[in-house]
């Protein structure tokens, strides 16, 4: 499910950058798009969840002093195998077998065979004359006319590219015996003579997978206005049509990547949706009153307080409201792109919004629920209220986490709720696919620092994806039934068989739905830790949900509701948490191991001896993972090894512990 792209030395950081930007655009919710640098190709065990791997534009030397050898037998080890490859500009260049670039002017020239060799044949470049390393001095926007191959799928005829330096595949025609497609072509005349054709994009079979080469840049927004500024003139300026030639770029980008196996949105929008307004609402009269009190004190000074009350935190400026009052007009036009904006919170003092304020997430019926599992734990539970609910916000975690002068003021069980996510967030600089659908939240908790001995903060996360597990499992009756276990660290897993994604394969295996993230921020004697959970609950893609799962146990069971499970896991979450201060993990353990993927399993760890170990249990000292080492016949030596989750790589289905240097 996840479309990587690397980032490491050789890239230009522009390219990085516009490469994930229109692969997010065309591929979301259907794959998690992320950078990968060069150590993490040669080290983790990415190819067993890669749909694609992307090479952007940059230096090809330094590609190869970065990758040649173990790098290149992976890459090559990854498509033989069935992966899919998409080389751009410099990622073309040095996925050929061999290159001449600038041949003959000693500043520039680069020559030479490449590893790779998934174009049997020579790349030259540069196409078009100028190029100039970090600089637009010979860029231009050069017109591509797409063969068969994608405008029988979606591409248009043609489209003008942005270009700066890439090559073209030299006689790409002589190859088709060898499993070369020739897909698009310049149109425009090449400054290194028409000798060898024109093939500006060229697919290549690779054993049992899939590359494509590409000498422009279509993954650039061609009409950004400084690029426009920089690059147009003469015959190729965009500047009255780059709209439509923008359209017909993502149509182009779409048919690639479908000619590569992936599916595709066709996205051909051009502008982000606004980020939606935010409804701020309690269970109890009373509690929404009490938190504005107390951010009226980080309201902006002279400020009129019958109106807003504005918080100009550290990347986002808060305005909050009353439900009657109408936010300026600059602020419902904020898009959900922007990192730094202005958000609109409407407040609910007394009642919550009805329902057609809110349709894909029922306030009313949230707090309802939320109301009855409190009465039926019969304890004074204060988590999943005040409530901060957006049908559209960038990240439910970010909102709260990059904003301290806002987080330091918000109350333990303070939870923010969203539909969809443009920007959602997994662990370290792995993105989460948020898609309709899916239960989205973070919920803040005020770790004192005097739990540090008992209830060490580490511990959290285990105990949020405990209670997420229970709590669909107790849903209601019929649900004990349900097939999820955690995956260690914070991962949510169910085993389904595959016909229920794929009638083709009736397999059992197992499936991602959902994930906890825990940051960490300290002030005065507490942790302020948010804490952001994503489950699919209703959306089929990109794996599976509980809605499929439930319906395919026999008998049937009716779809989760978002609002009663979010009202179940706070509860729950609570519940567990004040233990967990009294007691510690070790109240939690035994139960813990019960709903692991983990028990016994035998695995490799990849380091100078390479010894098998057999997975024991978690640490209740520090939260590592405790394994001990195996002999050849899997008898424990009483060598043992302790990992923690930031410091390794983790590929369980494939019995594989990786240890980072």
């Amino acid at each position: 499910m996840n479309v990587l792209v690397y980032s490491g030395p050789g890239t230009s950081a522009e390219s990085v950058r516009q490469c994930i930007d229109t692969l997010r655009r065309l591929l979301t919710p259907h794959y998690a798009i992320a950078p990968i640098g060069a150590e993490a190709i040669v080290k983790e065990p990415w190819p067993s969840t890669c749909a694609l791997l992307c090479l952007p534009g940059g230096a090809d030397l330094g590609y190869c002093k970065t990758l040649n050898g173990t790098g290149t037998r992976i890459l090559k080890q990854y498509v033989r195998r069935g992966g899919k490859y998409l080389g751009i500009c410099a990622g073309a260049y040095f996925a050929s077998t061999d290159i001449e670039f600038e041949k003959g002017d000693l500043s520039l020239e680069v020559t030479g065979t490449r590893e790779l060799g998934f174009f049997p044949g020579l790349c030259r470049g540069a196409a078009f004359k100028g190029f100039k390393y970090n600089s637009e001095a010979g860029a231009r926007f050069c017109r591509l006319d797409i063969t068969s191959k994608l405008s029988d799928i979606g591409a248009p005829d043609s489209f003008k590219s942005y270009y700066n330096g890439g090559g073209v595949f030299i006689d790409a025609d002589r190859f088709m015996d060898q499993g070369i497609d020739v897909l698009a072509r310049y149109r425009d005349r090449l400054d290194i003579g028409e000798e060898g054709g024109n093939a500006a994009a060229v697919g290549c079979r690779i054993g049992a997978g899939y590359a494509v080469l590409v000498g422009a840049h279509p993954e650039f927004v061609t009409g950004a206005p400084e690029r426009l500024s920089m690059v147009q003139g003469g015959e190729n300026g965009l500047a009255g049509e780059w709209e439509l030639n923008e359209e017909q770029r993502l149509m182009f980008m779409s048919a690639l990547l479908k000619h590569l196996g992936l599916k595709s949105n066709n996205s051909t929008k051009l502008t982000s949706p606004p980020l939606s307004d935010l409804h701020l609402s309690g269970l109890n009269p009373g509690e929404v009153t009490g938190l504005l009190r107390i951010l009226r004190d980080l309201r902006s000074p002279g400020e009129d307080e019958a109106t807003f009350v504005t918080i100009e935190a550290e990347t986002t400026t808060f305005l909050f409201g009353g439900q009657c009052i109408a936010p300026p007009k600059s602020v419902t036009e904020n898009s959900a792109g922007d990192d730094s904006t202005t958000i609109y919170i409407k407040t609910y003092e007394n009642d919550p919004p009805p329902d057609e304020k809110t349709p894909y997430f029922s306030i009313l019926t949230y707090i309802q629920h939320l109301r009855n599992y409190r009465d039926q734990s019969r304890k004074t539970l204060s988590y999943g209220s005040p409530l901060l609910y957006g049908e559209l916000m960038t990240s439910t975690n970010s909102i709260i986490d990059k904003n301290f002068k806002l987080l330091q003021k918000l109350p333990s069980g303070f939870t923010v709720v969203a539909t969809k996510q443009t920007a959602a967030r997994g662990r370290g600089s792995n993105p989460w696919i948020s898609p309709l659908g899916g239960l989205v939240f973070s919920v803040v908790v005020r770790h004192n620092i005097k739990h540090a001995i008992k209830a060490p903060a580490v511990f959290i996360q285990y105990l949020v994806a405990l209670s997420v597990v229970k709590s669909i499992k107790s849903y209601d009756k019929g649900y004990d039934k349900m097939p999820v276990y955690i995956k260690w660290p914070n991962d949510i897993y169910v085993k389904a068989t595959r016909n229920t994604l794929d009638k083709s394969d009736n397999r059992d295996d197992f499936f991602k739905i959902g994930g906890v993230l825990v940051n960490a921020n300290f002030a005065g004697d507490e942790f302020l830790l948010v804490i952001g959970c994503g489950i699919n609950v209703t959306n089929a893609v990109p794996t599976t949900s509980l809605k499929i799962l439930a319906e395919s146990i026999d008998p049937p069971l009716p779809a989760y509701e978002h609002e009663k499970l979010l009202a179940k896991i706070m509860v729950t979450f609570e519940l567990h948490y004040a233990r967990f201060l009294d007691e510690g993990f070790q109240a939690f353990e035994q139960e813990y191991y019960q709903h692991w993927l983990h028990g016994n399993q035998v695995v490799n760890i990849e380091d100078s001896s390479n010894p098998r170990a057999r997975i024991q249990g978690i640490s209740m000292d520090d939260g590592m993972l405790v394994v001990s080492e195996l002999d050849e016949h899997d008898m424990r030596t009483g060598k043992e090894f302790k990992l923690q989750a930031d410091g390794n790589s983790f590929d369980f289905f494939n019995g594989l512990l990786r240890k980072k240097k």
